[in-house]
């Protein structure tokens, strides 16, 4: 990163952050990164103290008229420059609306489905909700207001049987197992709604703060056809991002011989691996609020492997949609486990080589 932009960007702030916490640990090279992006603040402030020199300088030797002057001049200037961008973005804009990349036929299929995910998971919010004991003067209606949705969005008809059970059944009746599974459709709902161009996609790394408004946004969009849907080509790196991180955490806990079957020479391997992470300092490494991932406890590594591994599915799967390689009806057949009465496979085994075909690379 370039120091000189750290304060211009969220991320830059987080890096600032995480040197400063892990430097009172007495971590060396957290105390080099922190000299490292504090030393460019020396020049800029002399920067600005040599402008305010300059600006009194000037003031006194020319006169307040003069300088008015020069600051119209620039700032007529900086406004034609906006203008030009702006135009230039205008145009842009136009040319996407007029050859869209993604046909409107996919863009509306890839919104029914996210209709339905997103219908799915509210409905497992309110039998969460449920679970602490309401009011007697509340009314439960979320199963028949998101039952007429589905029919007012035509989604009811052909929908999986064991879908249309759960959203049939009593509010208050889902399993805990179930509501457990189901959990782990947010994070493929995440994707979803980046794809359609409604939010942002978290890094593998960052906190997911999953609400039922991200569930409910969905329903306020009145023209999906409009919506900016990411091609193919705009999904790739973040699959491949997903990849990585997944197959980082994999690593960790094959060394830690946290998994079943794998063999001797895989976890030297994997070992050799993180030594040679660890000796590069935390930056070499992915951070999760202050801590690597060989800092992490195996409970709490085991999540985010397992919520990497289930976005790593969905854009894997989003992308042969994109390119039309598979119907965007295969986005249901992925995310409809969630809500099977069996188990199903949220995560690759643990026996499973984290060098099979089978598994991101």
């Amino acid at each position: 990163m370039n120091p000189f932009r750290l304060w211009f960007t969220g991320a830059g702030w987080r890096v600032l952050w995480v040197a400063l916490r892990r430097s009172g640990r007495d971590d060396l090279h957290a105390q080099q990164n922190l000299l490292r992006l504090l030393a460019p603040c020396i020049p800029f402030f002399l920067y600005i103290a040599w402008c305010a020199f300059f600006i009194h300088g000037a003031v006194t030797d020319l006169g307040w008229n003069v300088v008015l002057v020069m600051l119209v001049g620039g700032s007529i200037s900086a406004f034609f420059a906006i203008i030009f961008i702006v135009r230039q973005k205008l145009e842009e804009r136009a040319y996407d609306k007029a050859n869209p990349a993604v046909a409107v036929k996919l863009k509306l299929s890839l919104y029914r489905e996210s209709c339905l995910l997103a219908t799915l998971l509210e409905r497992l919010a309110s039998e969460v909700a449920m679970e602490k004991e309401l009011p007697p003067e509340i009314t439960v209606i979320t199963r028949r207001v998101l039952l007429d949705r589905l029919t007012s969005l035509n989604l009811r008809e052909g929908l999986e049987p064991w879908l249309l059970d759960i959203l049939l059944a009593p509010d208050g009746h889902w399993p805990a197992n179930l509501k457990l599974r189901a959990s782990y459709g947010w994070e493929c709902l995440s994707v979803l709604r980046w794809a359609l161009g409604v939010a942002n996609l978290p890094g593998p790394t960052a906190d997911p703060k999953y609400t039922i408004a991200d569930a409910r946004s969905l329903l306020t969009i009145a023209h999906p056809e409009k919506c900016v849907v990411l091609p193919a080509w705009d999904i790739r790196p973040a699959r491949d991002a997903t990849s990585k991180f997944f197959n980082r955490c994999w690593s960790e806990l094959t060394a830690r011989r946290q998994l079943v079957g794998v063999q001797e020479k895989d976890v030297a391997r994997a070992l050799e691996a993180r030594a040679a992470i660890q000796e590069k300092g935390y930056t070499a490494d992915y951070v999760i609020g202050t801590r690597t991932i060989s800092e992490l406890n195996n409970d709490f590594l085991w999540q985010i492997m397992l919520r990497a591994y289930n976005r790593w599915q969905t854009l894997l799967l989003l992308v042969d949609v994109m390119c039309e390689e598979k119907p965007p009806i295969e986005l249901r057949t992925l995310y409809a486990g969630f809500f099977a009465s069996a188990e199903p496979q949220l995560a690759p085994p643990r026996s499973l080589s984290p060098l099979s075909p089978s598994v991101p690379q």
